[in-house]
């Protein structure tokens, strides 16, 4: 779920964290220090690339954290976490493993997509109500 609020917030702390100014997180993210500052403020929303690099400067595990406050996926290394080589002929069903491999062939933009028509199923799951129909 977005939530750029605490995106900013939860960056500047982990900026402060690591003892950086927003000149050094720039020069370590490649993020220019007033982008990083207007993220911070929640005067601008990053994109999914500039959120992995901010992630990667301030070297931190959640980088899947910080996707998902912004509004993003998670990693598609972690999306796809059990089911690289071997591990896709332990799914069952035939068309699911095809998708997955499908999934792992595909261009990046074509990955970003399918993440995002699978994410968009998975909100209009979550917000569907015991009693409404599929």
């Amino acid at each position: 779920m977005k939530d750029m609020v605490q995106f900013g917030i939860r960056i500047r702390d982990l900026r402060k964290m690591n003892n950086y100014s927003l000149r050094e997180l720039g020069e370590r993210s490649g993020v220019s220090y007033s982008f990083i500052n207007s993220i911070e403020n929640n005067r601008f929303s990053p994109s999914r690339e500039t959120v992995i690099a901010l992630a990667d400067a301030l070297s931190i595990a959640e980088k899947d954290e910080l996707l998902l406050l912004a509004g993003f996926a998670p990693t598609e290394e972690e999306s796809l976490d059990g089911l690289s080589g071997d591990g896709l002929d332990e799914v069952d069903d035939p068309d699911v493993s095809l998708f997955f491999k499908d999934f792992k062939s595909a261009p990046k933009e074509r990955r970003d997509e399918m993440l995002r028509f699978w994410n968009f199923i998975k909100e209009q799951q979550q917000n569907r109500t015991p009693d409404s129909q599929q």
